[in-house]
């Protein structure tokens, strides 16, 4: 890792956090990706549009190295930044998983299953038609369904439902 190339770090924050820390990124100038969606929540005597994160307390910035350790010491930015386990340096999310995990969220979030636990390693695939053309990830299938998973490796695991037809085997 460098000290001058910009990575996708994935932080957590506390409970009902993301969006004030979400504000506070944007005053800093700072890229970052935040998955949401609306969702229509009851109140007293009326019905009203909220905006919800979709992953609780997980948020993504890009940044060099040194900018995001600046964020929580600095700043005082209350995140914490997930960590390779194998080698307890700073979780960097791949920018071809990122890309394909930002384009999956932004077609249809409601869709999307997450799964905190990596699932079986299957074939290596890329759609090649409809909404989600280009994204790679594994095939899996349960019941008869095939699923692309997406991985952001050491965080969560993210399937789209594809149909067989549409998808292609990568050559490793």
């Amino acid at each position: 890792m460098t000290e001058q190339q910009y990575y996708w770090f994935a932080a957590r924050t506390r409970d009902k956090q993301e969006f004030g820390i979400r504000d506070s990124l944007e005053k800093l100038g700072l890229e970052y990706y935040l998955p949401t969606r609306y969702v229509i929540r009851q109140l007293k005597y009326r019905k009203k549009r909220v905006e919800v994160p979709v992953i609780r307390n997980l948020i993504f910035i890009r940044a060099d190295k040194q900018t995001a350790c600046d964020v929580p010491n600095q700043h005082r930015i209350p995140i914490f930044f997930l960590k390779d386990l194998s080698t307890r340096a700073m979780l960097v999310v791949p920018d071809k998983q990122m890309r394909d995990f930002m384009h999956v969220m932004s077609l249809n979030p409601d869709s999307v299953r997450f799964d905190e636990v990596p699932l079986s390693v299957g074939a290596r695939v890329q759609v090649t038609e409809g909404e989600f053309c280009g994204v790679e990830g594994e095939l899996l299938t349960t019941s008869n369904r095939s699923y692309v998973v997406i991985r952001l490796d050491g965080i969560l695991t993210a399937s789209i439902k594809v149909l067989k037809e549409h998808l292609r085997v990568i050559e490793s």
